[in-house]
């Protein structure tokens, strides 16, 4: 198989999956996935997670710390947003005129010109990847993740993203989350050689924190109301 025909392949393939995932729904439906979408709408829950996330191992932690998820941030929203999308230029489908015309846009929103790779798929990945590698519970990768594969569906059905882009995406997120973790971990262990600090694998051990799951619950719930209502 030549690169052209597997280019063509892949494309064809993307198209497929989209408009069976992308369609005009019911109003209710379509309403929630277009707040799901919506940053301002997990403002909840990153605040709840971050509570978790800063109040062990004291205050040295918690700078270390905050320091690590700006640069995970930068990494996974600036360079997909700045550098990678205006690199490769590749049109979201919503301005794509192969299959643009073919789409459902949810009141008329399409997104911005290029799509490649997700930006909410990077965010998304790389905050439950962080996550799961530092608290390592179940309920917390269960939910980060859940909450993530959401925000990427939401795309999907609003019709801004191939599959291809929310795949990109989301592999850059969690390659993003292991490097900063990395650098955290080291960081942290650094540290602790010239200030008291307390062992690294006991910073995150302790009692669940289900308030994230509880949260994330939550807000599902109210967007389906607000969406029924």
């Amino acid at each position: 198989m030549t690169n052209d025909s597997l280019f063509n392949t892949v494309k064809e393939l993307d198209s497929s999956i989209l408009s069976a995932i992308n369609f005009n729904g019911p109003d209710a439906y379509s309403l929630f996935w277009s707040l799901y979408t919506q940053r301002l709408t997990w403002l909840p829950l990153a605040l709840v997670a971050s509570y978790y996330l800063l109040r062990r191992g004291g205050w040295r932690n918690a700078l270390l710390l905050c320091v690590s998820l700006i640069i995970m941030f930068l990494l996974s929203d600036f360079i997909v947003a700045s550098l990678i999308k205006p690199m490769i230029a590749r049109l979201r489908p919503s301005h794509d005129p192969s299959i643009m015309d073919a789409l459902s846009y949810y009141q008329g929103y399409r997104g911005g010109m290029f799509g490649f790779p997700s930006n909410h798929a990077s965010n998304g990945f790389a905050a439950a990847t962080l996550l799961t590698l530092l608290f390592r519970q179940r309920a917390i990768c269960i939910t980060a993740f859940l909450w993530a594969v959401g925000s990427c569906y939401s795309r999907l059905y609003l019709g801004v993203h191939f599959p291809t882009d929310i795949l990109a995406g989301a592999l850059l997120g969690c390659v993003f989350a292991l490097l900063v973790y990395l650098f955290y971990k080291k960081s942290y262990l650094y540290l602790r050689n010239y200030c008291p600090m307390p062992e690294f694998n006991s910073i995150y051990k302790g009692r669940e924190p289900w308030g994230i799951a509880v949260v994330f619950g939550l807000t599902v719930a109210v967007l389906a109301v607000v969406a029924l209502v």
